[in-house]
Formats: C-alpha cells, structure tokens, sequence
C-alpha cells in the first residue's frame, strides 16, 4: 500500500473553540479534538465540547470528521490533608470517576457530527492491572449507555526518556513555562533541583489569563493566598512535577519507552477492549521540547529536528525510533485497535513518517498547527503555548500526502547551516513533495528552492 492508497488515514487536530475547530477542518483534519491548552491535562467543559461539535457541523466538509475529547492525562484522584499532602483514594472511586467523565464527555460530543465519537482515556500513572480496570469499565459503561454504544475509546498512554527529562528540567525556559501550568511541587530548599517559586511568579495567571504578579517578586504568604502554594508550604521552594516513571508501573525497567514498554501498552488496552491507542508525551516533556517522534539516528528519516532550535539554542528531540513506530503500528493492528502517534508532531516528521509507515492510521497534532494570533485591528497575542491558535494552512502540513498534505517549514529553521542540505535530501528522497515556509503568524509561502522563500 504505497504512500497510503486505499487507506483511511486521518490527522486528529486538539482545538479550544469553534474557530479552531472550522481552520483544523478546512485544513484537512479529520478528528476534532476538544482540549483546553490552558490546562496541563487538557480538560474542557461540556459546553465548550458541544460549542465544537456544532461550529463542526456547519462547516464543508469533503470527507467524514469525528469528533474527539480526553477525560484527562490520568485518573487517579487524591485527597488533601490537612497538611497539603495528597493521600490517594480507592480503586473503585477511581475507576468509578473515569467512567463518569467519560459518559459526559460522549453526551457533550452527540452523534451529530459523526456517529462514532472518541473518548480518549488518560491512563498515566498507572499500573497494568489498574489502568485495565479503568479502561476495561469505560468501554463497558460506554457501550451500554443509550445512543452511546457505537463511541470510540482510545486509550493515551505517555512515552518518555527520563535521562532526556533530567538534562532539561532545570533549564530557565522549561520551569518558566511549567510554573505557568502549575506543574510543580512544594520542596525545601534543599531538595535536589529545587528553586524559588517567587523568582518564576510573574509566569503564574489567575483564572482570568492574566498575571498573579506581573511587577513584582510575591513572598510566601502571598503566593499561598493567590493559590500558587498550600497553606502548609514552608518556604517558597518547588521542584517541577516529574513523569510517572515506567519502571513503577510494570511497563520496563528501562527509563525509556522500549519495545517492551509498547508490547505491554498494546497488550492492555486491547484487553479491555478499547478501540484504539495513542502514544503521546506529557505536557512536562512537550515543554521540554521531547516530542514522540525521533528523526536522529535513522537510514531512513533525515534528521530536520537539529534544526528546529528555539530562541534559547535548545533544539527539539524525541524518543521512539522509526523501527519503534512500525512495532507500534503492527503490534496495534495485531491485536485489531487503530495506531495514533502524537506528542509535538510537526510537519517535517509526519510527511516522512507518512510515507515510511503507510500503515500508520492517525497523527495527533496541536503544537504543530498553531502560531501566533493577530488582531486585525493590531497587535498580536502573546507566544505562550495556550495563546497560539490553530492555522488551517499549518493544519495541511501534517495531513496525509493523499489527501494533500505538504511540507510546511518554520521560518527561523531556514536560517540553519546545514539546512539547505538536509532538506535536499529528503525532497530526493520523496518525489514530488511540495514545501511551504510559515511565519510565526502561520502564513505561508512558497520555496521555490531550498532556503529561499518567495512570494
């Protein structure tokens, strides 16, 4: 199957509102997935979803759109205690809460737009057995419920490279942007990679979007009373939150997603009888800029991740190797579930990884289809990850070649050395490939030849 003939190959698009929602469609997404950018699990109220199931309808579509939502990264709930520790509940709450979110998320999605929606199961954090409980007791709950029973369940399990993780954590730019998220944990001052909360605070926003602190340096007391700490908090040291490692949950020993870390992943969502997989990375990697796929080290992919260097000379990286994501791919339709890869997919990966890995079913994408907003009226929204918005114009760098998908290169990657060259290379490899260079408002233009951009 050659290039991906006779397939149906969809892009999944994450959006935040029905504008989003039409620029992904008329993009050529093919799954609309609803997730709050603000938050680090993604979670969206009800209205929103349904705000997005309708602006979906009312847009042309030349080939069915599903829709999509997530109940969260993970399922596990706590308690606090008095002492702002967190003491975990029981198993049957847990699993109990997951099925409940998962019968609102599919009521809030309908069967309008598409017959077969898709809830998408968190399971992070979890062991084998745990995450089959959870998932196995939303595909029954769901199948069962009135005019729900044809939903989609498609379980997220996280990659991850801890030795990656601990070489950029402490980096100024990745605890700025996980303050922001409130991605962190109280810590003495003397705990291994601890700093001062205070000195990140004005990355810290109400519920209103806007700065906590935007002028000045908060002490303890005002970052407890704004939230940002628990009242038990001694001192105002955190440490950033870390990954669930595989090693505690019975996936690998390794400190990194391996082949049997995937086997086992597979292996559990098709006996709970989900419908489909998603490998993805945690919000905690993708700030780090750790994203799924890897184009390092590969006969066969040529390597654009080297020059895909942020403001800060940090260069973007990833995990799973190609032979890695073609395991995937078989293991997934082996055992009959649908194989989607996400986390920080750009363009550059998914239109090799289209070709590579025919087989491949789904990509899942956000932060590579969003840029800059701009008023019409004047000025332009700020850079931070839930401030871009979705380009319909990116959305078609990331959708299957036969359904028109092309390359589409940020603008600051052109101005690489060795760009010129990599990218040759690979238009050698695949014939045919047009490429397109995106500003950072999204707009594009032609390149008419390698590192120049035309009108």
């Amino acid at each position: 199957m050659q290039n991906g003939r006779g397939a149906d190959r969809r892009l999944l698009v994450s959006v935040f509102g029905p504008q989003e929602a039409r620029e992904a469609v008329l993009g050529g997404a093919r799954i609309i997935d609803s997730e709050d950018p603000r938050s680090a699990l993604g979670t969206i109220k009800p209205r929103r979803i349904m705000d997005i199931a309708d602006a979906v309808l009312a847009v042309r579509r030349d080939l069915p759109v599903q829709l999509s939502t997530n109940i969260g990264e993970d399922q596990l709930l706590y308690r606090r205690a008095g002492n702002g520790l967190a003491i975990a509940k029981s198993a049957y709450e847990t699993v109990g809460k997951a099925a409940q979110a998962a019968l609102g998320v599919a009521v809030s999605m309908g069967v309008h737009v598409h017959p077969c929606p898709i809830v998408k199961v968190g399971l992070d954090g979890m062991g084998v057995d745990r995450l089959g409980d959870v998932l196995g007791e939303i595909t029954t709950t769901l199948r069962r419920a009135d005019g729900l029973g044809r939903t989609r369940v498609m379980s997220v399990l996280f990659a991850q490279d801890l030795d990656l993780w601990d070489a950029r954590k402490t980096l100024p730019q990745v605890r700025r942007a996980l303050v922001g998220l409130r991605a962190y944990d109280p810590a003495t001052s003397d705990a291994s990679d601890a700093f001062d909360l205070a000195e990140y605070a004005d990355a810290l926003l109400g519920d209103d979007g806007n700065p906590l602190f935007p002028d000045r340096r908060p002490d303890g007391a005002e970052l407890k009373a704004r939230g940002a700490l628990p009242a038990a908090a001694r001192g105002t040291h955190v440490t950033v939150s870390e990954p669930f490692p595989h090693a505690d949950h019975g996936l690998t020993r390794r400190r990194r997603t391996d082949a049997e870390a995937i086997r086992t992943m597979v292996e559990a969502s098709a006996a709970a009888g989900a419908d489909a997989i998603m490998i993805d990375t945690s919000i905690l990697l993708k700030v780090a800029r750790i994203g799924l796929i890897s184009t390092a080290g590969s006969d066969e992919l040529v390597d654009l991740d080297a020059h895909d260097v942020d403001d800060h000379g940090l260069p973007r990286t990833g995990i799973l190797s190609l032979e890695e994501i073609r395991l995937f791919v078989d293991l997934c339709h082996a055992r009959g579930l649908e194989a989607n890869l996400a986390g920080s997919v750009q363009s550059h990966q998914a239109q090799q990884i289209w070709r590579l890995v025919p087989d491949l079913d789904q990509l899942s994408a956000r932060g590579g289809v969003v840029a800059l907003a701009r008023d019409p009226l004047g000025g332009t929204g700020a850079a931070t990850r839930h401030d871009r918005v979705v380009r319909r114009g990116l959305v078609a760098g990331i959708i299957p070649p036969e359904q028109g998908g092309h390359l589409v290169v940020p603008e600051h990657m052109t101005h690489s050395p060795k760009f010129r060259t990599d990218l040759e290379a690979l238009l050698a490899r695949h014939e045919g490939l047009d490429v397109r260079v995106a500003d950072r408002y999204g707009d594009l233009s032609v390149l008419s030849a390698p590192g120049r951009p035309t009108d």
